[in-house]
């Protein structure tokens, strides 16, 4: 008897010796599986922060590309090129550019002449002309603020006036998120001189 008790203390674990091995191997993962853990949560907010910086960059550059442009009419009478409110409700988060350039023949009718840009909810929707379709442009933009300037820095808050008088604007974009939305990835600011000034 006492020889198959010590062939069985040889062979392996006892309960005692898996329970103290199971213990162990569980205390040297616990850190290993925090630090994937943690990384995998980087990665994905290094995802999140570049996706918020391509929309701001896309949608503010769209914009500002257009502003400039907005009047242009090389062959045929003047046209309004800007319209700082066109929703109508007394906020400048919304914009109407119109130009004659695809290709400049006299009229605003082709695709990309006369173009409102607005915001609902996450998205930027952009309509085409006065009865247009609406149709999404970009996902992920919270905010859109336009801030008007006569020449002498003067800022304008009558829209009436910033048809006539505007010569640059402020424009902001910012994207959606919760991780610091005045962050740099989330947030651009820049300025466009524009033709309609007086």
């Amino acid at each position: 008897m006492s020889d198959k008790r010590e062939r069985i203390g040889r062979t392996g674990f006892g309960t005692l010796g898996m329970i103290i091995a199971l213990a162990l191997l569980g205390f040297t993962l616990v850190p290993v599986l925090g630090t994937v853990v943690t990384a995998q949560r980087g990665i994905m907010r290094s995802r999140e922060r570049a996706r918020a910086a391509a929309s701001v960059r896309y949608a503010h550059l769209a914009l500002t590309r257009l502003m400039r442009i907005a009047g242009s009419s090389p062959i045929g009478p003047h046209i309004q090129g800007l319209d700082p409110d066109p929703l109508r409700d007394g906020i400048f988060d919304d914009i109407r550019l119109r130009a004659d350039y695809n290709p400049p023949d006299g009229d605003i009718e082709d695709p990309g002449e006369d173009l409102t840009f607005y915001l609902r909810a996450d998205t930027m929707f952009v309509r085409a002309g006065i009865d247009g379709a609406e149709e999404p442009y970009l996902i992920g933009v919270d905010s859109l603020a336009f801030a008007y300037f006569e020449w002498d820095g003067t800022p304008i808050t009558d829209p009436a006036r910033v048809t006539e008088r505007a010569v640059e604007v402020h424009v902001t974009v910012r994207a959606s998120g919760e991780d610091r939305p005045d962050s740099p990835e989330r947030l651009l600011t820049g300025h466009v001189r524009l033709r309609n000034g007086g």
